[in-house]
């Protein structure tokens, strides 16, 4: 089979199984595929996303061989993936947990196709450094990384890299001997599979779909919050024939199921099952396209002139999509460019019906103070789709408050990966109206608890649900159930001294109220392993001791 490859991988592993195979690096930006075949003609098309500056191809639709994107970093770019995704027969995701994501937005074909490994001689153990290694970036946009290597510090000698190259990183860690992971939105990330590749003994967050890469406990150890991470850190440097058994058993899992081999083998089977192709091409293909261009542009991530990304939007037919969208772009070029599109969709009754639209509407009035226009986008969608939602009263805080439920109701809670400015842009999701109502009335405590409260659902959020947790907390002091989720946050952030301060508090304010019963049951709900309850014990009774 001929395979056009770009930015892939996966190459060798292809050519290795007997294809032909066109390795295409064009760089970043605007592409166009075909002048860069020559004569060579694919059975199949692969494009595997590129991390850093995106390779955008505009001419897939040239192809009339199955296509396939692998997505790498889902769980930060899915908000332009989902669009991209249109212009192939196949998407591929290395996490688990976003295949249902993809299709319930409409994505034909999915298939989980994890990262993986590589065979390396093993070094061996003695001469491995003792105590904990951590190869990764530290920046002040994510603080839970911060506290993680904070955290490690207390529990054992700690030496960690940053911004090594790929051969160095797998250096360390062949001279490792046990590494901790910790993941930015939950998902199974390059650091298990390379860190397991060398033979380490590697202590993961509980992510989805670990349990069917590695036997958990048995080949990767794994935690749920700061609290159990000590114990198996703790166990790991006391127990060293236990780490280096799990290493060894973590290493012959890659090497029998985690190579380039195996997930070369997995996408082929896949493609040959394609059948009828999916992928959008014609008006559906150009409507992908410059979806696609769009949301990267809002999010800063290309460099595009608005104007021309106007008249492309423009150029396409009506539906409630491009008109959402459109009502998005004319908001960052201004008050008078917004209101000419968005005052003639009120009055005209244009998509009536439609969440994007009413709340790109509503939420663009809003930027421009005009409460009336703004309320009037959410009666229409109160009218055909939420009748019994309570009326959205008639304040910028309120209706923020009242699109945030809206939202939740429709499962659209975040927008990983798309970093929210209030002041630039317009809220797409449950959590950016919240951000945005902060911004109206910075005192309210009810959009500080609705935020603390959606933001336990999904992992990933700790570091902002801390600060909302913290700011109520301060407020409600006598509420012991407000300091148990706050100390429980900060044992989940790796912030466990503080997290168990905060337990205390709320244990001696529930023993004074008559509820430490209660207290416990509800820690207990927390700390499914019992480790933060091991830590906390001592502190209560000095003549217990940690295990």
């Amino acid at each position: 089979m001929n395979i056009v490859c770009l930015d892939s991988s996966l190459c060798t592993a292809l050519s290795d199984l007997g294809h032909t195979v066109k390795d295409l690096r064009p760089g970043p930006g605007i592409v166009r595929l075909a002048p860069l075949l020559g004569d060579f003609v694919p059975d199949l098309l692969i494009q595997q996303e590129a991390l850093g500056p995106r390779t955008l191809v505009i001419d897939l639709d040239v192809f009339s061989c199955p296509k396939v994107f692998w997505s790498i970093d889902t769980h930060l770019n899915s908000f332009w993936h989902q669009y991209y995704a249109r212009l192939f027969d196949l998407f591929c995701t290395t996490q688990k947990h976003w295949q249902a994501w993809f299709r319930e937005r409409g994505t034909a074909r999915t298939l989980w196709l994890p990262w993986y490994g590589s065979q390396r001689a093993l070094a061996p153990w003695d001469e491995r450094r003792r105590g904990l290694g951590f190869v990764g970036r530290v920046t002040p946009e994510r603080p839970v990384r911060g506290w993680f290597l904070d955290w490690l510090k207390e529990l054992g000698p700690l030496e960690a890299r940053v911004d090594l190259g790929f051969a160095p990183m797998l250096d360390f860690y062949d001279h490792s001997r046990i590494v901790p992971n910790e993941s930015i939105f939950g998902e199974v990330n390059f650091r298990l599979l390379e860190a397991a590749s060398c033979g380490c003994a590697v202590i993961n967050p509980a992510t989805p779909g670990l349990e069917e890469l590695f036997i958990p406990d048995e080949e990767v150890a794994v935690y749920r919050d700061g609290a159990e991470l000590a114990a198996w850190a703790r166990r790991l440097l006391s127990e060293d024939l236990l780490a280096r058994s799990m290493g060894l058993r973590a290493r012959e899992r890659v090497r029998r199921e985690h190579l380039p081999k195996h997930r070369a083998t997995a996408l082929l089977a896949a493609a040959e099952d394609i059948g009828d192709r999916s992928a959008a091409s014609g008006v559906e293909g150009r409507v992908a396209w410059w979806l696609t261009l769009y949301h990267l542009w809002e999010a800063g991530r290309l460099d595009m002139d608005a104007n021309a990304l106007a008249a492309g939007l423009s150029a396409l037919p009506v539906t409630e999509e491009i008109l959402a969208v459109l009502l998005r772009l004319r908001a960052r070029l201004g008050r008078d460019e917004f209101m000419r599109l968005a005052v003639p969709v009120a009055e005209k009754g244009q998509y009536e019906s439609s969440l994007e639209v009413n709340l790109a509407g509503g939420m663009g009035a809003l930027l421009f103070e005009d409460v009336r226009l703004s309320r009037l986008f959410f009666l229409r969608h109160r009218r055909h789709c939420a009748p019994s939602a309570p009326d959205p009263g008639d304040t910028p805080l309120l209706i923020c408050l009242a699109w945030a439920r809206e939202l939740q109701r429709f499962r659209r809670v975040f927008r990983p990966g798309f970093v929210f400015n209030p002041r630039k842009h317009l809220p797409a999701s449950s959590l950016e109206c919240l951000v945005q109502a902060s911004e109206f009335d910075p005192q309210n405590t009810d959009v500080y608890r609705e935020m603390a409260r959606i933001l336990a659902r999904d992992s990933g959020w700790d570091g902002l649900r801390l600060k909302a947790l913290s700011y109520l907390s301060l407020r409600e002091r006598a509420n012991w159930r407000l300091t148990l989720e706050l100390g429980a946050t900060n044992c989940r952030a790796f912030r466990v001294r503080q997290g168990l301060e905060e337990l205390l508090a709320a244990r001696e304010e529930a023993l004074r109220q008559g509820q430490e019963d209660r207290f416990w049951r509800r820690l207990e709900a927390h700390d499914e392993s019992g480790r933060i309850r091991d830590l906390l014990r001592p502190a209560i009774d000095p003549g217990t001791h940690a295990t």
